[in-house]
């Protein structure tokens, strides 16, 4: 038999060459194709099919029984899943198909899934205990699928992860071939040269916290499925506090909101017009997110709370209350926002002073 794992492999990393050695093991199965995508109907590529495929043989090299199929590098349409599958199995006869626990769960959002387990069983990688994903399992079971569930279960890597992470100089999870091709071939590095000078004009341990940031709100994003752009959510994180070292210098306060000047919340209003005026940055939902990510406010977006949390839960905090925090959020986004907007509050209103208005107008919204 011949399992089919697809992907974007953008890029292919250490828990995808894991799960790709498991499927060898098992019994009957003879070949694990590899399907990457070309031109995902969810999801943007930045790098080109042939980086991608390259990157898949340097980190599967000396692994016998992989195949690389270019089956969907051969037109420029989407391709669907449930289009894919009946050429393949056309192609290699006795087929399976990979897919994530967390696909399963959302198998129905997928085009025709009643077709697809009709062509192959199914093989699913799951991450741990889930009452979602058994309920998924027994759902579709009953709808005459074949469903295998391996005993392998992956560390939680997100290739969204290991992007941002490049763009920082950072390469784990990946094989150092893989990690050398990247850097040979300057892959993932959009805002490289933004976040190079951001890394230049703020203190380190300011532009380190503004790193884990972003890292935790891109994880946050990946692993709650909030589906925010990826470009928005690392831009308002790392830039969240590009002004905070200028509020202490002379600057101009054209533009701020006169109550804001010389408080603790200037940065952020200063901050994004420092992240347009200075680093280009022209999101205005991004821009928002950095305007917002201390004080809050009513009505906040989904990324104005996504940063606003991961500001306060970024790994490197450490406070009585933020592994509390943090398993709320693990949970739901807006449970989190308001544990994390209720503690802010608790702590302002412990350490005396006025507080902004934006913040007792956020809080409100709690308290009706």
């Amino acid at each position: 038999m011949k399992i089919i794992f697809g992907g974007a492999f953008n890029p292919i990393h250490d828990e995808h060459v894991n799960m790709i050695k498991h499927l060898l093991t098992l019994e009957g199965v003879d070949k694990v194709i590899l399907l990457p995508s070309a031109n995902p109907p969810h999801k943007k590529c930045d790098t080109s099919f042939s980086q991608r495929v390259e990157m898949i043989n340097l980190a599967l090299d000396g692994i016998s029984g992989i195949e690389i199929c270019d089956i969907e590098d051969k037109d420029d349409g989407k391709h669907y899943t449930c289009e894919v599958l009946p050429k393949l199995k056309k192609l290699y006869k006795d087929i399976a198909f990979v897919i994530g626990g967390d696909s399963l769960e959302d198998f129905s959002t997928w085009k025709s899934p009643e077709e697809i387990i009709k062509i192959c069983p199914l093989y699913v990688f799951t991450r741990g205990e889930s009452d979602k994903f058994d309920k998924a399992l027994e759902f579709w079971k009953d709808k005459g699928a074949t469903i295998k569930v391996c005993d392998y279960h992956p560390k939680d890597v997100s290739s969204t992860l290991v992007r941002c992470n490049a763009i920082l100089g950072e390469y784990d999870n990946l094989c150092p071939k893989v990690a050398e091709y990247i850097k040979l071939n300057g892959l993932y590095l959009k805002y490289q040269d933004k976040i190079s000078r951001l890394e230049k004009d703020i203190p380190k341990h300011t532009f380190e916290h503004c790193s884990r940031t972003a890292k935790y709100a891109l994880w946050l994003n990946y692993t709650l499925d909030l589906k925010l752009d990826y470009d928005k959510v690392l831009l308002a994180g790392i830039f969240h506090d590009c002004a905070k070292a200028l509020c202490h210098k002379p600057h101009s306060t054209q533009g701020l909101p006169s109550d804001c000047i010389g408080s603790p919340v200037e940065h952020q209003f200063l901050g994004a017009i420092i992240a347009k005026s200075q680093y280009g940055i022209d999101d205005l939902e991004a821009l928002e997110a950095i305007k917002y990510h201390t004080t809050g406010k009513k009505r906040m977006t989904k990324l104005q709370k996504l940063i606003f949390c991961a500001d306060m839960l970024e790994l490197g905090r450490d406070y009585p209350e933020v592994n509390y925090l943090r398993d709320c959020i693990s949970k739901s986004l807006d449970a989190g926002y308001r544990e994390c907007a209720l503690a802010q509050y608790e702590f302002l209103e412990q350490k005396g002073g006025e507080i902004y208005p934006l913040t007792l107008e956020s809080i409100e919204e709690f308290r009706n």
